[in-house]
């Protein structure tokens, strides 16, 4: 089996089995006995066992995540519903979260990783960027708002300077309405919350 064959048959075999039996009953031994690779190569692969696995499943992921964004909800698309920016940001984080709340699991386990061994998530973060989708739709979201000239330079500039700290912000609250559903109420409640928090960034 070819190298990349052995690395694409461990991340499926990987992602069908956190799918059945979730993360933390994955079985490194079991994951190579399945997708028909000795140990040592998928250790050759992903030195890190379960982490890397995970990471590069997230990776692909969130590929089919922008994809699909793009695909049914490109931004001649968004512009064509003539919103504001309050209305795009309300409109982008309803979608974002409807999309990603099917890879909840997998993001509980990044969760997870990011507990267990917080200097060794912030490599992971580094070889792995963007795995929760949301800075790609950020920038979906930049692009709708400067085509569209719904808001004063002034405000755009703000956006773009700040957008990291948005990111974090938002980002982390939305992955735990995802992973929570209805943890800071019903998904409406929280996007009015990030809404609030988003333009007090800004400030």
């Amino acid at each position: 089996m070819k190298k990349s064959k052995a690395k694409q048959s461990i991340v499926e075999t990987a992602q069908k089995m956190i799918e059945k039996k979730g993360y933390f009953n994955l079985n490194i031994n079991e994951v190579a006995y399945i997708a028909k690779v000795s140990v040592g190569t998928l250790y050759y692969h992903f030195p890190k066992g379960k982490a890397d696995i995970l990471a590069e499943i997230m990776s692909h992921k969130v590929e089919g995540f922008v994809e699909e964004f793009n695909k049914e909800l490109g931004v001649e698309k968004i512009l064509e519903k003539s919103m504001n920016l309050e209305e795009t940001l309300r409109w982008f984080f309803k979608k974002i979260i409807e999309l990603r709340r099917t890879d909840r699991y997998f993001l509980t386990a990044i969760q997870s990783e990011m507990l267990a061994d917080p200097d060794e998530y912030m490599k992971f973060v580094k070889k792995y960027q963007n795995t929760d989708g949301l800075q790609q739709a950020m920038g979906i979201l930049s692009e709708v708002v400067m085509k569209a000239g719904k808001t004063r330079t002034d405000s755009l500039n703000k956006v773009v300077e700040k957008r990291e700290t948005i990111l974090r912000v938002v980002g982390l609250l939305m992955n735990y309405q995802i992973i929570f559903p209805s943890y800071f109420g019903e998904d409406d409640e929280f996007v009015n919350l990030a809404l609030r928090i988003f333009f007090e960034i800004l400030n």
